[in-house]
């Protein structure tokens, strides 16, 4: 694929986020992952395994995938997927690729991504992206791409951002994202980026991260962030960073990460984790590990990943 031109290329650090809505009656838990590096999406109904579905190979028609990153259910019950080396979004029916609908194209104009990394529905049915590798976040009215609006620059000041790749919209409609390269995450109040607010610097300390991916805000406000570099998970109840809380190691067993991606916090307040370098996906129920439970190994098999970067479920 020829890339744009000109245009700051993400690094595939490994990377959308969402927040959970009301589950149709008679719906079972859908737990869905971007198994980024397999090009294809993965459907389980918990953590055992339950229902394997799989939709996705590579390449760039219908039904196919070039390393997706996030994965977002709207309301409705139609998945968004952020296909990354493909420049696009996806949007389908269900697992069987029913209804399936892209929108972009290569570039930095309009219409157009640069590695695209996360995808949100709002309550209102308009859509926001991660425009990664063009340091900007997009929001559209619909798949047709009416509305197109963007905000955000390159570099590390009031809006502007360095790579961004996870994105999370709270009960007031405040925009929060993950600036990954400028190792901090921002909140501003809609697409001019009123009400700028910046937290954190880079290290491993408290107030710090390396290369965070993801943000997650929760119905209680709470802020949680993947913080990718330092093999661990951030939950602070502000952007002043008050109640700052870590949790996680470097490694491959129980409370320990590799490179964590994605984070979705689900209607039971259970902290799911997309364990990108370990090849699977983690659960537990609060910022100490506890009911600690991990799915998945390494490979292009049922119950298997290779990277997975996104992870929404929906009970």
């Amino acid at each position: 694929m020829v890339r744009c031109a000109g245009l700051l290329a993400v690094g595939l650090l490994a990377a959308a986020c969402g927040i959970s809505g009301t589950t149709p009656i008679g719906v079972a838990t859908q737990i869905f992952v971007t198994d980024r590096l397999n090009h294809r999406v993965v459907r389980v109904r918990d953590f055992a395994g339950l229902g394997w579905t799989v939709l996705g190979s590579l390449g760039s028609g219908t039904g196919q995938f070039n390393e997706p990153f996030g994965v977002f259910m709207n309301a409705a019950g139609r998945i968004f997927i952020a296909d990354s080396l493909n420049d696009r979004i996806v949007r389908m029916s269900d697992m069987t690729g029913a209804g399936w609908t892209t929108f972009g194209s290569t570039c930095g104009g309009v219409n157009q991504f640069n590695r695209p990394t996360a995808v949100f529905a709002d309550t209102t049915g308009r859509i926001y992206v991660v425009d990664s590798g063009n340091n900007r976040i997009v929001r559209i009215d619909d798949m047709t791409g009416a509305g197109w609006t963007t905000f955000g620059s390159t570099g590390g000041g009031v809006g502007e951002f360095s790579g961004p790749t996870g994105i999370s919209i709270d009960g007031s409609n405040r925009i929060h994202v993950a600036d990954t390269g400028n190792n901090r995450i921002v909140r501003f109040a809609d697409m001019t980026g009123a009400g700028w607010t910046s937290y954190g610097t880079a290290g491993g300390g408290t107030g710090q991260f390396a290369g965070p991916l993801w943000v997650f805000v929760d119905a209680g406000g709470n802020i949680f962030v993947t913080d990718t570099g330092n093999n661990r998970v951030v939950r602070i109840t502000d952007m002043s960073g008050a109640g700052w809380t870590s949790f996680g190691t470097a490694g491959g067993g129980t409370n320990q990460f590799s490179q964590p991606s994605a984070i979705f916090i689900d209607d039971g307040s259970r902290i799911n984790v997309a364990d990108t370098g370990n090849n699977r996906i983690v659960r537990f129920t609060d910022m100490i590990g506890a009911d600690w439970t991990a799915y998945g190994s390494a490979g292009s098999g049922t119950d298997q990943f290779n990277s997975p970067t996104g992870i929404f479920v929906r009970q």
